[in-house]
């Protein structure tokens, strides 16, 4: 039983750390969909200047209105850039503990696994165990009955 007991201690600290890796793994998770909220409204502020950006073109703004507002989508244009390395390092990292979270996940049914196992070889060793024991039971009461 000793040694069924400190499987069922591994069998706990695998699943601490199953649940340090879901952690971990929402975490990032999180981070990434900020990151990806944030670039989305980048674009989506980017897509609304350049539309208004082409209107003013239609109606005859001036020079400097027309330089400085292309201006502001070229520093759109870098933001957006910027974003996205951040977004695809946020992609990497989520993706990174999706693995790990798989990995303690298959760690930890290992260790349930040989538990069952483990469990199930002693009930084995139990009934066999038993069944000598009737068997000599019998021999003694048949014995006994002879007598």
């Amino acid at each position: 039983m000793t040694s069924l007991s400190t499987f069922h201690k591994l069998l706990d600290l695998k699943e601490q750390d199953k649940h340090v890796a879901q952690k971990n793994y929402q975490d990032s998770m999180d981070q990434f969909e900020d990151v990806a909220t944030r670039l989305y409204q980048l674009l989506k502020k980017k897509e609304n200047a350049e539309a208004y950006y082409e209107a003013e073109v239609q109606k005859g703004l001036s020079i400097t209105a027309l330089h400085s507002h292309h201006a502001y989508i070229e520093q759109l244009s870098q933001q957006i850039e910027e974003v996205q390395q951040v977004v695809q390092e946020a992609r990497n990292n989520m993706n990174d503990k999706q693995g790990m979270l798989s990995e303690s996940h298959i760690e930890y049914k290992k260790y349930e696994l040989l538990i069952n196992r483990k469990v199930e070889q002693q009930q084995i060793k139990v009934q066999t165990f038993e069944k000598q024991m009737m068997d000599e039971i019998s021999v003694q009461q048949y014995i006994n009955q002879g007598n």
